[in-house]
């Protein structure tokens, strides 16, 4: 009897926790709500006061007079503040800008959030100081840019290249080879405000066959468009170099003097050589290529043949009717398919 009086009271202890929990979890829900709500009323106020003033520092001077940025709306007022130098459009609107974040004190606890504020407010504060071009905050954000987070270390990046491009692409061009988290769309996006002062970094880099980051440097070289030497490229282009060396050299060759060297690789043992080297000539070839172009539309790997039919349909001295021509002449229906696909996608376009 005493064991079933244990059992019973276990039982009920049981069911009230979990109605205490229950209850529990009702209020921690209710508060967050009443927290957040809290929290946008807040902002909500703080914009009403503050988006006026900033919107019409983009049209006019800065007001002599500003109120006050309090401690809780910092964030508030960094989120508005960035977001605005985004849209700004002339220079008069940026250095307006600036002049307000500096008389509100936001370089100063922007620089504190960077160092020791969470994630959010971290990226903000990068964010505000590349913008202010704070020269203060360099050693701090040079830091960011080792960070494992990638979002964190590419916007430190970014910032710093903001504050000064010239001592950025001394200090940091191996880090940013380096980085192979770092999107090389991104990067190029973040250079090309600034790509002269990464111009010789960048080239003294692809000098080397044998560097590190040789590839990503190319990639950049041609996202930037940057001039890389007739004499580097026919280094690059060399059959004996590896694979993604030759795609990469493919990818910025754009001057016709190269063909003899590029033709070549239409019969390299890799395919994606062989649909490179044929993508070029779509771009710079000459009248002889038409034939050079025609076998690879046969190629055992599709997406050879899909870039010899490209690149035949995009030579701009061959007209749709000696291209209608061709496709009917060709004897693999294979090629013919490609061919026909190629000159509807171009007329679809």
């Amino acid at each position: 009897m005493p064991e079933l009086f244990a059992h019973s009271a276990g039982i009920a202890w049981i069911g009230m926790a979990a109605i205490a929990l229950s209850l529990l979890l009702i209020l921690l829900l209710a508060w967050l709500r009443y927290s957040l709500r809290r929290r946008t009323q807040a902002e909500q106020a703080f914009l009403l006061c503050w988006r006026p003033l900033l919107l019409s520092s983009l049209q006019s001077s800065v007001a002599t007079v500003l109120p006050a940025v309090e401690k809780r709306e910092r964030i508030y007022f960094l989120k508005l503040w960035n977001q605005l130098m985004r849209s700004a459009s002339n220079n008069e609107a940026v250095e307006n800008l600036i002049a307000i974040a500096y008389s509100v004190g936001a370089d100063r606890y922007s620089r504190r959030f960077l160092k020791h504020g969470k994630r959010v407010e971290c990226l903000l504060a990068t964010l505000t100081l590349g913008h202010l071009r704070d020269h203060a905050s360099w050693d701090a954000l040079v830091l960011q840019t080792m960070a494992a987070d990638s979002v964190t270390s590419i916007h430190a990046f970014q910032a710093l290249v903001q504050i000064d491009a010239a001592a950025a692409a001394q200090q940091l061009t191996p880090l940013m080879l380096a980085r192979d988290d770092w999107a090389i769309s991104h990067i190029a996006g973040i250079l090309q405000p600034a790509h002269a002062a990464f111009m010789l970094p960048l080239l003294e880099a692809a000098d080397e066959i044998r560097a590190a980051h040789l590839i990503r440097s190319l990639r950049l070289i041609e996202a930037l468009q940057l001039p890389l030497s007739h004499i580097a490229i026919l280094k690059l282009l060399d059959k004996e170099n590896a694979t993604d060396t030759i795609i990469a050299a493919l990818r910025i060759a754009n001057d016709a003097s190269l063909l003899p060297y590029i033709r070549p690789h239409l019969q390299h043992p890799d395919w994606r050589v062989r649909g490179q080297a044929a993508k070029v000539l779509g771009r710079i070839g000459e009248h002889p290529d038409v034939n050079r172009l025609i076998p690879l539309l046969a190629d055992a790997e599709w997406w050879v043949r899909y870039r010899a039919a490209q690149s035949l349909v995009g030579i701009p001295f061959l007209s749709m009717a000696e291209i209608e021509l061709l496709r009917n002449n060709l004897s693999d229906r294979f090629a013919r398919d490609m061919l026909g696909q190629a000159i509807a996608e171009r007329q679809t376009s």
